[in-house]
């Protein structure tokens, strides 16, 4: 087949930061053999209604790099939330496969999306590869951003790069490419999740219809906090999203388990369920050491606590060594462990009230 293979979708919102990057990682982009970009490649970046002046930074970085006709902008009038703006996005890609691409993630090198393209020709059966983050090397990491990377497990922990591809749970969308064919069978994203969940939801509809999704341990995105997690405040809100979104996950779509328990999972995506299991737990296990606190029984409070902490310095010590938080940040991670579980089971309460009530006002958000 001639033509371009792949069509990259860059989302932006609020990303006056991140967008110059995004472009000039775009613009550097090749592919052995093709001595033009768009001999093989299109482009659409998509804001989705900024408030922040993206709008006017992209348009200065697209006339910088010459304005490139196989490059294009779709403007939202009104913010339509992730999973409805990639939908949006991927109803114009005329290509074979598509790679999205969040404002929070850099190619690797190069030869990122060429590759990506490879694989997909290689293994007909894969309806979405995801990437392999990476913590950024230069600078210091604000203190926000080290407990986003550690408190959900990002998978940021090294492997063996010569594994070729390795069945994952899900894609989680933000460097990973997809067969058109694929998301057209799934029906794309469930614009009932608006801004979480939609990766696990899509990627069980995948298999349901035959298709696989891998991880490409070798192929490598730089992984940095996005402008909507980089502060404690946002990053408890998205806590309790997610705890909002879970029970419509787990229990209103059929085959979501495999995507989280057993082999296709991966040991990170079933790191993550264990997480989750673990922050009810510890909301559980606060909860009746307050009780006891309030009976008298102040040591069985204690030791209640300290079983908490434990748990949570097992399930966390990988990430924190590979994040590495000198003393004081580590005390601070551990102090705010509390409000993330808190965060977490509240919204989770509030997606099992919203599921059993039968309430489809609006997406999940």
């Amino acid at each position: 087949m001639t033509g371009p293979r792949v069509t990259v979708v860059f989302l932006l919102y609020n990303a006056t930061r991140t967008t110059p990057a995004l472009v000039s990682a775009l613009a550097g982009q090749r592919r052995p053999g093709e001595a033009r970009q768009s001999d093989w490649l299109q482009a659409i970046f998509v804001d989705d209604a900024s408030t922040d002046g993206t709008r006017e930074v992209l348009a200065r970085r697209l006339q910088e790099h010459g304005q490139a006709p196989h490059w294009r902008t779709v403007l939202n009038p009104t913010n339509l939330g992730l999973a409805a703006t990639l939908n949006k996005a991927f109803s114009l890609v005329s290509t074979p496969y598509a790679l999205s691409c969040h404002l929070d993630c850099l190619f690797g090198d190069e030869s990122y999306v060429s590759r990506m393209v490879d694989l997909m020709e290689a293994h007909p059966k894969a309806g979405a590869i995801t990437g392999k983050p990476a913590v950024p090397k230069e600078g210091a990491l604000p203190f926000a951003e080290k407990v986003n990377l550690v408190a959900n497990l990002m998978d940021i922990l090294p492997e063996r790069a010569n594994l070729g591809l390795v069945p994952v749970g899900f894609a989680e969308g933000r460097c990973d490419i997809f067969r058109m064919a694929a998301l057209e069978a799934a029906g794309f994203y469930d614009t009932a999740l608006r801004t979480a969940g939609e990766d696990q939801v899509l990627a069980a509809r995948m298999r349901a219809r035959g298709y696989e999704v891998y991880q490409a341990p070798a192929l490598s995105y730089v992984l940095s906090v996005s402008d909507e997690q980089n502060t404690v405040g946002k990053l408890l809100r998205h806590q309790r999203l997610f705890g909002r979104a879970h029970p419509y996950i787990m229990l209103r779509t059929r085959n979501t388990s495999a995507g989280v328990t057993g082999e296709k999972a991966g040991a990170n995506r079933r790191a993550r369920l264990l997480l989750r299991v673990q922050q009810a737990g510890a909301t559980a296990a606060l909860v009746l050491a307050v009780g006891l606190l309030l009976a008298g029984a102040p040591l069985g409070a204690g030791l209640l606590l300290l079983g908490v902490v434990l748990v949570k310095a097992v399930l966390f010590r990988r990430h924190l060594a590979a994040v590495a938080l000198p003393f004081p940040e580590r005390v601070a991670f551990f102090a705010l462990q509390p409000a993330l579980d808190l965060s977490y089971t509240w919204g989770l309460v509030q997606g099992l009230v919203r599921l059993g009530s039968g309430s489809a006002a609006r997406p999940i958000d």
